[in-house]
């Protein structure tokens, strides 16, 4: 399914999701589950997130519409599970948000990744990648707030995550973010971890040093550009402008990425980053054949 297809499908989902009372013995259920995951599983749900959930389930309601629940979701992959450990939702007819706000937690750990010193790097990148998300999200939740506090025009928020790459080597987790006030914004984060060595990678860390892996992927995706705006006269790209300034300057070092099903590098911009606002978001593949022998 293409990425549009599965947000649009995001958010229409949401739309249901918010009518979707909280229950009552929610914070009976999530004893018992916590419970139930010491007795099964062989490494506990780290203490952060455990703290986490608790104190959620005691927190008061912060005003009418918004309500807080608590989910875990399937077990992906054999090594790593993502808790949705905070819903956020809010409407009062001018301001809404559906907002998801995921943890990654071990699963189970293989025999690889049972020597101490893996294990150490994989609990201290979990630990920053969730204190991250929880940062990212929670600035985007009080921002929305205050706007929503001052009441003077219209906004949305959605946060969705999607796990994009669980394979052998990488897991890849993916926060759809939409802000909407006026006119609407897609953004995303996407957190990739190497399992081979526990550590939290950037798109530069795939390529040997050197290799200026940074061009050949930037002319690989301007070519993708020139051939799509050859064939739809609608589409539009900042390259080859006549003004040079306007041109895209190619990746940054923070770019999203990550591994297709196919094992292709997928580029992924947020709007307005290499187009006009009316594209959205976009994403490129680059197949593995540009780059396999830039590859550390």
């Amino acid at each position: 399914m293409e990425m549009e297809e599965l947000e649009q499908k995001l958010l229409r989902a949401g739309a249901d999701y918010r009518n979707i009372p909280v229950p009552d013995d929610m914070k009976e259920k999530l004893k018992k589950t916590v419970r139930s995951a010491k007795r099964t599983s062989r490494f506990c749900i780290p203490a952060v997130v455990a703290a986490a959930m608790l104190t959620l389930v005691i927190l008061p309601n912060m005003g009418a519409g918004v309500s807080y629940a608590m989910g875990n979701l399937p077990v992906i992959g054999k090594l790593f599970r993502a808790v949705t450990f905070r819903d956020y939702q809010y409407e009062d007819g001018r301001f809404s948000a559906n907002v998801q706000i995921p943890q990654i937690v071990l699963n189970d750990l293989n025999a690889e990744a049972e020597n101490s010193e893996v294990r150490s790097e994989l609990d201290e990148t979990i630990r920053q990648v969730n204190f991250d998300i929880e940062k990212v999200t929670e600035e985007l939740v009080a921002e929305f707030e205050a706007s929503a506090a001052l009441g003077e025009s219209y906004g949305e928020l959605e946060i969705y995550h999607e796990i994009v790459t669980d394979s052998e080597r990488y897991f890849s987790l993916k926060l759809f973010i939409y802000r909407g006030a006026g006119s609407g914004m897609q953004s995303y984060k996407i957190y990739t971890i190497d399992k081979l060595s526990g550590k939290q990678i950037q798109l530069k860390d795939l390529f040997v040093e050197g290799s200026d892996f940074n061009t050949i992927l930037s002319e690989d995706i301007q070519e993708q550009m020139r051939d799509i705006m050859a064939k739809d006269k609608g589409k539009v790209y900042w390259i080859d402008q006549e003004n040079p300034e306007m041109n895209w300057k190619g990746l940054i070092e923070e770019q999203n990425f990550y591994f297709n099903a196919e094992g292709n590098l997928v580029i992924v911009f947020d709007e307005y980053e290499i187009a006009p606002g009316y594209m959205g978001a976009q994403e490129f593949v680059v197949e593995k054949d540009v780059y396999k022998d830039l590859l550390r």
